[in-house]
């Protein structure tokens, strides 16, 4: 089965941000056809979280939160996007400022 290629992934989930009235920016765009996908959610000044799309055992993405299970600092979440893009220079970060904390991609 094809693939959408991550560029278009992105687009979607601005798309579905914008109409729902969610500030949602790119930060770096990595490859368009199979870069890795980080969104760091900003729910307040105090409270984020980084997830990051991943495939799961059944060949299908999910996402992951990846700094743990509740909301944590700014400052943890740029510590920890700064080792994913050391890793993986090719990753995109996508930046969202939600009151409700939502994954634009999973709305």
């Amino acid at each position: 089965m094809a693939r959408l290629t991550t560029d278009i992934v992105i687009a979607a989930g601005l798309r579905q941000a914008a109409s729902r009235g969610i500030f949602a920016a790119i930060l770096r765009k990595g490859d368009a056809r199979a870069g890795a996908i980080f969104v760091e959610v900003e729910k307040s000044a105090t409270e984020a979280r980084l997830l990051a799309r991943q495939l799961n055992y059944d060949n299908e993405y999910e996402w992951v939160c990846i700094t743990g299970e509740g909301w944590v600092s700014s400052a943890m979440v740029q510590e920890r996007l700064s080792r994913e893009t050391e890793y993986d220079p090719d990753c995109w970060i996508v930046s969202v400022q939600d009151s409700e904390g939502r994954n634009i991609f999973a709305l």
